[in-house]
C-alpha cells in the first residue's frame, strides 16, 4: 500500500516525541500507507538530544555525536534522507590524562608506551579486548556486576587503572551498580570504530552537525503526509469507545494507535493505567541518568585528540571531547568546539548548581589539564542539561517484558529503555525504533 492510498481506508496514529526515534518511526509508518500519522513534540523543533543550538553565531549540536563504521542503521537513515554524503570520515585520536600527564592512545606504539600500565597489564588489556570483541555477551539473570566481570577478564590492576575511569565517564556514580553486559557492549562499540582502518579509530562527523539532517527529516515527514504538532505537550492518553483519546496542549483528539517514544518516566505519566498493575511497577524500576555538559567555543585547539579519557577522579567532568578534531573547524569559522560532560544521578550536587556555576567549575578543571588556556581563548560557553539522557542498565530480565506494547490496548512504546546488548547511542535508538514500527505494522 502506498502513501497515496485513500486516507479513509487507513488508521490514525499518533507518535509522541520528536527525537530521532519518533522521527524514524513516524516516517516508516507513514510511508507504509496504513496510517495517517501525527507527530507531537513538546519542543518547538525536532531533534531531542540531537537538536542544535546557536552559540557564537553558529549552529552546533547541543551534545557531541559521531558515526562509527558499524552504525549501519544510522548510515541507512541518512541515505534515506539523501544525507549520506554528509558523513566526513576521518581517522581520530584518543588520549589519556593522569598524574599531570597527557599521553596519546591511538596507535600500537602508543599502546606499548602507555605509562599508566605495566607491560603485563598491557598484555592483559589487549588480550581481554580481543576476547570480548569475539565473545557472546554476558547476558542472563545471573550475569555479574560490570566491575567484577572486568576484574575476571582483565585483572585488578587493569580494571583500576584503565576501566574504572572509563566506567565513571559513562555512568558517573552509578558505575558500581551496573551489569557486565553494559561494559561488554561498550568495548564492542569502541572496537567497531577501528574496523577497516588499520587498527586506528575511524569516525564520521556530520557536516553541519544534525541541523541539516533534521531539516531533511522534517521535509521527508511532511512529504509523507505526517501532520506536525511542534511545541505541543501531550498530557494524557485514555481509552474510549472509538479509540484512544490523546489530550495535548492543542486539545483532545482520538487516534486508533499511539506510539510513545519519550523516556519511560514520561510515558508512564502520559499513558495512565492501573497503578497496581505489575507491568507498570516493573516499568517504573527503570532509572535514568542525566547529563550535564558544558560546551565551550575556543579560538584555538587544545590537543590533537577527539577524546581525552581522564584517570584523575577529582576533575569535575568525566572526559574532554574536542569534536572539531573529527568535524573540522571550517564549519565553525575556524573555532574549536570542546564538550565537557558528566553523567549524573538524580541526587548529584551538579543538579543543584546554576549553569554559570557549573561552567565556572568545569572551565577551572579544564585549566588544570591545560594551564595555558587563557580567558581570551574562550569565545563563548554554555551549560546544557538533559535529565533523562540514558537508562541505567539493569540486572535480570528486561524491565519491560511486553515488547513494544504499552500498558493500554493500542498503545506502543519505544526508546532507549528498550535497547538491548548495546550502549545508548543514535544507532541503537534507530534500530529499536525500527523494531517498534515493525511490530505496529504486524499488529
Amino acid at each position: 500500500m502506498s502513501p497515496e492510498t485513500d486516507s479513509r481506508s487507513s488508521q490514525s496514529l499518533a507518535v509522541v516525541g520528536g527525537g530521532l526515534s519518533g522521527i524514524s518511526a513516524a516516517l516508516r509508518l507513514a510511508r507504509s500507507g496504513r496510517f495517517r500519522v501525527t507527530l507531537f513534540e513538546k519542543a518547538p523543533h525536532l531533534g531531542g538530544l540531537c537538536a542544535p543550538v546557536t552559540i557564537a553565531g553558529t549552529a552546533v549540536d547541543r551534545f557531541y555525536h559521531v558515526v562509527l563504521p558499524t552504525d549501519r542503521a544510522t548510515i541507512a537513515f541518512l541515505d534515506e534522507l539523501g544525507m549520506g554524503g554528509a558523513i566526513d570520515w576521518r581517522i581520530s585520536k584518543a588520549g589519556f590524562y593522569g598524574r599531570g600527564r597527557l599521553v596519546p592512545f591511538a596507535s600500537a606504539f602508543d599502546f606499548l608506551t602507555f605509562p599508566f600500565l605495566s607491560l603485563w597489564s598491557k598484555f592483559r588489556l589487549g588480550w581481554g579486548i580481543l576476547r570480548t570483541a569475539h565473545a557472546s555477551p554476558p547476558g542472563g539473570s545471573e550475569q555479574p556486576a560490570a566491575r567484577e566481570w572486568l576484574v575476571r577478564r582483565f585483572g585488578r590492576k587493569v580494571t583500576e587503572n584503565f576501566w574504572d575511569p572509563l566506567m565513571r565517564s559513562k555512568l558517573g556514580e552509578a558505575a558500581g551498580r551496573t551489569p557486565a553486559s553494559f561494559m561488554d557492549a561498550t568495548i564492542k562499540r569502541l572496537f567497531g570504530a577501528r574496523e577497516k582502518s588499520g587498527g586506528r579509530e575511524r569516525m564520521g562527523g556530520l557536516l553541519g552537525g544534525y541541523a541539516p539532517v533534521l531539516e531533511a527529516a522534517e521535509k521527508a515527514l511532511r512529504g509523507a503526509g505526517v501532520e506536525m504538532k511542534l511545541g505541543t505537550d501531550v498530557r494524557s492518553i485514555r481509552p474510549a469507545a472509538d479509540g484512544l483519546v490523546l489530550d495535548s496542549a492543542a486539545g483532545p483528539r482520538t487516534f486508533d494507535r499511539v506510539l510513545l517514544t519519550v523516556p519511560m518516566t514520561e510515558a508512564l505519566k502520559i499513558a495512565a493505567a492501573d497503578a497496581a498493575d505489575p507491568a507498570r511497577e516493573q516499568s517504573r524500576r527503570i532509572e535514568y541518568l542525566g547529563v550535564v555538559c558544558v560546551l565551550a567555543v575556543l579560538r584555538r585547539s587544545l590537543s590533537p585528540y577527539y577524546l581525552i579519557n581522564l584517570l584523575d577522579p577529582d576533575l569535575p567532568f568525566t572526559g574532554v571531547v574536542e569534536s572539531t578534531n573529527v568535524l573540522g573547524t571550517k564549519p565553525f569559522q575556524g573555532r574549536c568546539l570542546v564538550y565537557l560532560p558528566k553523567y549524573v544521578t538524580a541526587d548529584d550536587d551538579l543538579n543543584r548548581r546554576t549553569d554559570a556555576e557549573v561552567a565556572e567549575r568545569f572551565l577551572g578543571g579544564l585549566r588544570r589539564i591545560f594551564p595555558d588556556l587563557a580567558e581570551s581563548d574562550v569565545v563563548d560557553v554554555r551549560t546544557h542539561r538533559e535529565p533523562c539522557a540514558q537508562p541505567l542498565p539493569s540486572f535480570g530480565p528486561p524491565p519491560v517484558e511486553s515488547g513494544f506494547r504499552g500498558l493500554l490496548p493500542g498503545v506502543f512504546w519505544t526508546g532507549t529503555a528498550f535497547i538491548r546488548d548495546s550502549t545508548a547511542n543514535v544507532d541503537a535508538v534507530l534500530r529499536t525504533a525500527s523494531a517498534a514500527a515493525e511490530e505496529i505494522l504486524k499488529s
